[in-house]
């Protein structure tokens, strides 16, 4: 009997005992896992930080890469616009310079302008003085040649001749003479015409002998009458 009870005893004890190994065991088991437990959470807690970290500085990045984007279109669009600007400023110096060009030249051309105007007065001036010097030549043979001398428009003068045609001694002959631009003998409006007005026009350039030219002006008429006899 008493052999039993130590037997019992003994179960007992390593029951005890195995039992405790066991809870401490588990316990310690527990523990492990609670461990592991919290630091999966830890790491899980720790990767969200860090994938919204790393998801920040991605959006950081592209960010920077947008602003980067934009300093170059504003880097690029100021250089347009400064070119645009170095053009203007060329294009107002062109204009500067073309309108300093072109004050010069219409000074010029006003300069010229004013010779050709006191050239022309001179020459209008002479021109009249000459006709005037006509005029008074032509009074001397008025009465011996029948001459009429008529002022037109433009100082120009008509010579016509009478006394030419025998059969009508009123029959007038004419001729326009004046001076040009140049002061030089100008004759036109013979009528009846003269086949050698041009060389008389040339000779009297070269002579200035305007009594030879009325003279001749005379002969000519009268032989063109004779030739319609």
């Amino acid at each position: 009997m008493a052999a039993k009870m130590d037997d019992e005893q003994a179960l007992f004890s390593c029951m005890q005992e195995f039992r405790s190994r066991f809870v401490s065991q588990s316990n310690e088991e527990k523990s492990i896992q609670e461990e592991r437990d919290v630091y999966k959470e830890s790491l899980k807690e720790l990767s969200d930080v860090w994938a919204r970290k790393y998801r920040e500085g991605e959006l950081m990045f592209e960010k920077a890469l947008e602003l980067r984007k934009d300093v170059d279109r504003q880097n690029k669009r100021i250089e347009e616009k400064q070119e645009d600007i170095l053009r203007e400023v060329a294009k107002l110096k062109d204009n500067e310079k073309q309108g300093e060009d072109l004050a010069m030249h219409i000074q010029t051309f006003r300069e010229e302008l004013n010779k050709k105007k006191d050239l022309a007065l001179a020459s209008k001036k002479a021109n009249k003085e000459k006709l005037k010097e006509l005029q008074k030549s032509a009074e001397l043979f008025k009465d011996r040649l029948g001459l009429e001398i008529r002022k037109l428009r433009g100082d120009k003068l008509q010579f016509v001749f009478r006394c030419i045609n025998p059969k009508d001694l009123e029959e007038p002959f004419s001729c326009i003479i004046y001076f040009n631009e140049n002061g030089e003998y100008k004759l036109e409006g013979c009528d009846p015409p003269l086949e050698c007005i041009a060389e008389y026009e040339k000779k009297i350039r070269e002579t200035k002998n305007f009594s030879a030219l009325l003279a001749n002006l005379r002969k000519s008429f009268a032989a063109l009458c004779a030739q319609a006899k």
